[in-house]
């Protein structure tokens, strides 16, 4: 016989705002957004449920928010705020089981499966956890409950604000019937558009359909729609260490205003292997091919990569070909509006120098030293030469 499991989706309620009300409490009750400058063409990265009223989202055009509501008020937001509160929250839910799996700074499954002689009842647990985060964070966090991770995470954003809402065994697909479609986790706008053409407007509806007539028109994601709307899912909560690998890490940025400057673009593509270099050897990982990617003030956009003879977390490795590239890459006489690296070809490991060290480049030493100045006082501490030619942000 199958041992019934017990899986949370724990969600924190708007979390950058609700850190900001804690740093400042006169926010609360206000239509807030986190996110960039409207004049530098920000977005908002999350936003308050009474912003929220409004129409406001996060991905929206900073300067669209102030249109829906000129009383808004905006703030910068503190990534290392943030992830310090995510670090406590997430060593309160660790304190109620192993088997915890962290989606993202705000979010994350917890396999409860026989903890109950531990810290009893589930349910019970998930109160215990929502009330230790409320009262020593001050944060609110919502929690859905149910035999697996699908229909816990419906259950969670069905039990938003500050909820708890379990759907017991045998109830799953009873549970999800009447939502819509697009309620199923992983069904987007495009899936959506086709489900409603085929007059499949709810999960029920769509559960009920014949896998023939999914798979003729959706091939093998059919039939994985048609389960998923029963609210059928045998997937794992996989703690850290049964976590498969990352495979590229990344970062990108739209200028506030489209560039031609040379100058700036190399101290930009520095600045920007520098953040994605941190984040390699934070992870103990190293990478081999590098992926540049441009795209100009008409928004074409094209990527080429490069692959080093040997893996690396350095960036005074990887500058130099990638300025090389970046170089090749501007063909076009049209200004810039985005310019991204990525990192992939991922292995574990440190970075011990090559036998030909690329000249004026740091040993490992002077790269540990710089990691840590700019984790206790921020990214810009201290700069290369090319980067303090980077405008202040």
């Amino acid at each position: 016989m199958t041992r019934l499991r017990s899986v949370l989706h724990a969600d924190l309620d708007a979390f950058f705002v609700a850190v900001e009300c804690v740093l400042n409490p006169r926010l609360k009750g206000r239509p807030v957004v986190v996110g960039g400058a409207p004049e530098k063409r920000g977005v908002v990265a999350a936003a308050s449920y009474e912003a929220r009223s409004f129409g406001i989202h996060s991905a929206m055009p900073m300067a669209q928010a102030f249109r829906l509501c000129p009383d808004l008020v905006r703030v910068s937001g503190s990534h290392a705020m943030y992830s310090r509160a995510s670090r406590a929250v997430f060593e309160i839910l660790g304190n109620f089981t192993p088997i915890v799996e962290k989606v993202s700074v705000d979010e994350a499954y917890l396999d409860m499966t026989g903890t109950n002689l531990v810290v009893g009842r589930t349910l019970d647990a998930a109160e215990k956890m929502r009330r230790e985060v409320r009262e020593r964070l001050r944060l609110d966090l919502t929690i859905g409950s149910s035999q697996n991770r699908l229909v816990s995470k419906v259950a969670s954003a069905f039990a938003k604000p500050q909820g708890l809402f379990d759907v017991r065994p045998g109830q799953e697909a009873r549970f999800l019937a009447p939502l819509p479609v697009k309620t199923l986790p992983g069904v987007g706008p495009v899936t959506e558009e086709k489900l409603l053409g085929f007059n499949l407007p709810t999960l029920g509806s769509l559960a009920n359909t014949e896998t023939c007539f999914l798979k003729e028109r959706f091939g093998s994601y059919g039939a994985s729609l048609r389960r998923r709307a029963r609210g059928e899912d045998e997937t794992p909560v996989l703690p850290p260490w049964e976590r498969p690998q990352e495979k590229s890490i990344g970062h990108e940025e739209t200028f506030p205003e489209d560039t031609g400057d040379d100058d700036f673009l190399h101290a930009k593509l520095q600045a920007l292997l520098s953040a994605a270099t941190r984040r390699l050897r934070k992870r103990a990982l190293l990478a081999r091919k590098v992926t540049i990617r441009l795209r100009w003030a008409d928004f074409v956009t094209v990527s080429r990569d490069f692959t080093l003879p040997l893996a690396t977390d350095h960036d005074g490795e990887l500058l130099k070909p990638a300025l090389e590239l970046l170089h090749r890459m501007q063909t076009r006489r049209t200004l810039v509006r985005l310019l991204g690296v990525r990192l992939s070809g991922l292995c574990r490991g440190f970075w011990q120098g090559s036998l030909h060290e690329v000249q004026g480049s740091p040993g490992r030493s002077l790269v540990q030293a710089l990691d840590s100045i700019r984790d206790r006082y921020g990214d810009s501490s201290v700069q290369t030469g090319e980067a303090v030619r980077l405008p202040p942000r």
